[in-house]
């Protein structure tokens, strides 16, 4: 049986991200989008409401509130902008992870606090030019001179990588071995020598957040900022894009929920023909596909974020299958999620005619925003063959 519900503190948490979001990044979206600039005023503020915390336990900073808690300030984010969604879920899901399920006590005290409390930015870097869906196909390595490693090489679309003041990265240390036992899991610092940020990508959409090339000529890191064990860092990887994947499951349901709200009034003050083409059922049938997959969405997000916060954060106490359920449980939030919001959007803009069309719209904005959700952090092809591959050892 799926049972769930919202606590009281959880829905005091929503009333208080709603009311923080509307009025301190409402009013700037539009301004951010048509600037492409990182919100740093808005950011800021929201790191010292710890918001960049949510889900990380109190001892180390965070609010405690675990991926319930997380998932709901997804949510409210994917309804306002999904720029600064991006910019949390790249320091939260991908960036502070690794560091919570496989971090030292140092290394938790040195970044991860600092990081939950809103005093640091992290970024997570795993894509390169040649390896994307493909990721241990990498080529950045790390070679192991003395007690430091020497990391060489370039990548490529890390959010927040341009602000970020320190970075998760998934480098070779055995290029023999490949992603089974040849990829490691770094932290490393802005500043250090060698490390530089490299060209800034200009997109279609999300031009509030920063995706930029990072470069890695001779960085030597220290041993102790291996984060996990050598060899292993495929499954650090793996294990915070699961986190991600169902955060973003989230901000997708937050964005279905806001164009379904913005196509419903539109709807009903729009008139042709004599009548509001609310009154329509061509208009309407669109509307309840948005309404059902958003309360479809809204079930698979907050299971599987349970599920999570059950399982805890020491990846050592999971068993293989509670592992494989949670894995398979990402995907299909992330598929699924993704692919719903592209078509509640599409359909928001078709009801508002041409002028959903019109540049500097909420949805036409929406529209742009969206369409990365079905690439990033896993492509849908590849959450499809995460979940058959699951299909074909566990069956239904």
């Amino acid at each position: 049986m799926i049972e769930f519900s919202f606590t009281a503190e959880q829905e005091a948490l929503r009333t208080g991200i709603r009311a923080f979001l509307e009025k301190e990044v409402l009013p700037i979206v539009a301004e951010i989008d048509e600037s492409e600039t990182f919100p740093t005023t808005s950011v800021r503020k929201m790191q010292s409401e710890g918001y960049f915390g949510v889900p990380i336990p109190e001892e180390y900073g965070g609010l405690g509130l675990g991926k319930v808690g997380y998932c709901i300030l997804l949510e409210e984010l994917g309804r306002v902008d999904a720029s600064h969604g991006t910019i949390v879920g790249a320091h939260t899901s991908l960036g502070t992870t690794p560091l919570l399920y496989y971090g030292t006590a140092a290394q938790k005290r040195r970044w991860l606090t600092p990081a939950a409390r809103g005093e640091k930015l992290l970024a997570f870097s795993l894509t390169e030019s040649g390896s994307g869906s493909d990721s241990g196909s990498m080529r950045l390595t790390a070679e192991r001179v003395g007690d430091k490693f020497v990391l060489t090489g370039t990548k490529l679309y890390v959010t927040n990588g341009r602000e970020a003041d320190a970075v998760i990265v998934m480098a070779l240390t055995d290029p023999a071995l490949g992603p089974n036992g040849g990829v490691t899991a770094f932290v490393v610092d802005r500043g250090s020598p060698g490390f530089r940020v490299g060209r800034c990508e200009k997109k279609m959409g999300l031009h509030g957040s920063s995706t930029a090339e990072l470069i890695f000529d001779h960085v030597e890191v220290p041993a102790e900022n291996v984060v996990g064990e050598v060899g292993k860092g495929f499954l650090v990887a793996m294990t915070a894009l699961d986190v991600g994947r169902v955060s973003l499951g989230a901000a997708s349901l937050g964005a279905i929920e806001s164009a379904g709200e913005m196509a419903l009034k539109f709807a009903q003050e729009r008139t042709q023909f004599g009548h509001p083409i609310a009154e329509f059922e061509a208009i309407q049938f669109k509307l309840a596909d948005m309404a059902m997959h958003a309360h479809a969405l809204r079930y698979l997000v907050y299971q599987a974020a349970a599920h999570q916060d059950q399982m805890g954060h020491d990846p050592s106490t999971w068993g293989r299958l509670e592992r494989q359920q949670k894995t398979r449980e990402s995907a299909t939030v992330k598929c699924l999620g993704s692919e719903w919001a592209s078509e509640a959007i599409d359909e928001a803009l078709q009801i508002h005619g041409g002028l959903g069309y019109i540049r500097g719209t909420p949805i036409e904005r929406a529209y742009r925003d969206a369409r990365i959700a079905e690439i990033f952090e896993g492509t849908n092809e590849i959450q499809r063959l995460v979940v058959a591959r699951d299909l074909m050892t566990r069956g239904f």
